[in-house]
């Protein structure tokens, strides 16, 4: 039971120049508030007004959520666009249209409209290419558009849109420099993304945060359906490169069916995703179609290298760590398991650290983009000595990742055991760097 894996296009090596440009904004420097990207969209003519969007907030699981509804409806014959972020291997995977990356050519034309105006407004890296999405998607006579919020909610750049529907998956600590300090904090930014009689959908939050959402559903006479209001979904086998489960909701049986991505986590994902369906479309059929055209780098993405699974998964949070590591020893012998861990300098690690034992054997902590990410030996100190000390668990500091015969020697002690699984993890920059490396190593 192999999912299907497409290959993203590359970006090209020499983008257009007003993309390019687009794409030389620092993607850190962002500016609080939608006032610039409302006044980009009003010289653009509000490309926005002419979609019926959906929005999708939350820490882990929307870029799930996003991918696997935006199939399900083309799968029930709408034409549908995404917008996601950030991408892994190319820009085009943000923009999908009938689960189709757009050309490049189709964003420089988008481009070179917002281009001339960075003098007068001064939008961010997000902000354009939400904007370019709004123009693409306003010209490509689609029935509906799926929306994944970058950063938080109330102050996205995708808030700016009216939604017919609004979907919040799970909440957990991330971006708290921005965000907040405590999940109910986190979750109140994310709310931004209500509107009064919007229907909003909620996936799994623990009972504080369900009675904030509650609250303010009632005092905004919003819609609320709560996760446990949607039906049940129960896993019925899984492995590392398909799952497959019984899925339910109050208006259908679907009986078992595959799912796109794997985990117990990507189970729950799945039934608010049905359930978003549900209600945009009268009937939704064709689930084993929506799940092999759904298209999601880097999510429990398996691949066989040289022998071995090799699992590629952007989680990086501790959550998402913690969830993507479950779902690695769920498929394969925690006794046989490795994980290489890379990760940005701005993240924290919780109870992570004190857990990864229970699911490998071994943990390479690594600098696979040097200058992009925490170095290996700041990344051993922010894991703590004393969680690695007396673990079952050998643990190897990995540098030098400029020289190409540290790849080479690195890959090919990975590699030696044949039977063992490989989870590479920490950050959508080390999937990156990594998948491209394996590529002239895999086999199927």
């Amino acid at each position: 039971m192999r999912r299907n894996r497409p290959r993203f296009p590359e970006t090209p090596a020499r983008l257009p120049p007003n993309l390019s440009f687009v794409l030389g904004i620092s993607p850190s420097a962002m500016t609080l508030g939608l006032g610039n990207m409302r006044a980009l969209l009003k010289e653009l003519g509000h490309p926005e007004e002419k979609l019926r969007p959906v929005v999708v907030a939350g820490t882990n699981g929307k870029g799930s959520v996003t991918a696997y509804l935006s199939a399900l409806l083309a799968a029930n014959g709408r034409r549908v666009g995404s917008y996601s972020s950030p991408h892994v291997y190319s820009v085009n995977e943000r923009i999908c249209v009938d689960n189709q990356p757009v050309a490049v050519e189709e964003m420089e034309d988008a481009a070179a409209r917002i281009v001339p105006l960075y003098e007068k407004i001064g939008y961010s890296y997000f902000e354009a290419l939400t904007a370019i999405s709004f123009l693409i998607f306003a010209q490509s006579d689609i029935d509906l558009c799926v929306l994944e919020t970058g950063l938080g909610g109330r102050f996205d750049a995708t808030n700016v849109v009216e939604p017919v529907l609004s979907v919040i998956t799970g909440i957990s600590l991330d971006h708290r420099r921005i965000l907040g300090d405590s999940e109910e904090e986190i979750l109140r930014e994310k709310m931004g993304i209500t509107r009064t009689g919007t229907p909003l959908l909620v996936g799994e939050l623990s009972p504080d945060l369900e009675a904030i959402v509650a609250g303010k559903a009632e005092r905004e006479h919003i819609p609320l359906r709560r996760f446990d209001e949607l039906g049940k979904v129960e896993v019925k086998n899984m492995t590392a490169y398909g799952m497959r489960a019984h899925l339910r909701t109050h208006g259908h049986d679907y009986g078992t069916v595959p799912l796109p991505l794997v985990g117990a986590h990507q189970a729950s994902n799945a039934l608010l995703a049905v359930a978003a369906a549900e209600h945009l479309i009268k009937d939704v059929s064709r689930l084993e179609r929506a799940a092999a055209i759904t298209h999601l780098p880097g999510r429990f993405e398996a691949r066989e290298v040289a022998g071995n699974t090799v699992v590629l998964d952007v989680a990086h949070n501790d959550a998402a760590l913690t969830a993507a590591a479950e779902t690695l020893a769920a498929v394969s012998p925690p006794t046989k398991n490795a994980m290489i861990l890379g990760m940005l300098p701005r993240k924290e690690l919780l109870r992570f650290p004190e857990e990864f034992h229970r699911y490998v054997r071994r943990l390479y902590l690594v600098d696979p983009a040097p200058g992009d990410s925490l170095t290996a030996p700041a990344l051993l100190e922010r894991i703590g000595l004393a969680n690695v000390k007396n673990k079952p668990v050998d643990v190897f500091v990995e540098s030098n990742f400029e020289s190409e015969s540290h790849w080479e020697r690195f890959l090919d002690g990975l590699f030696a055991s044949p039977s063992e699984a490989v989870l590479i993890t920490g950050s959508f920059r080390t999937v990156e760097v990594f998948g491209r490396r394996l590529e002239n190593l895999e086999v199927s």
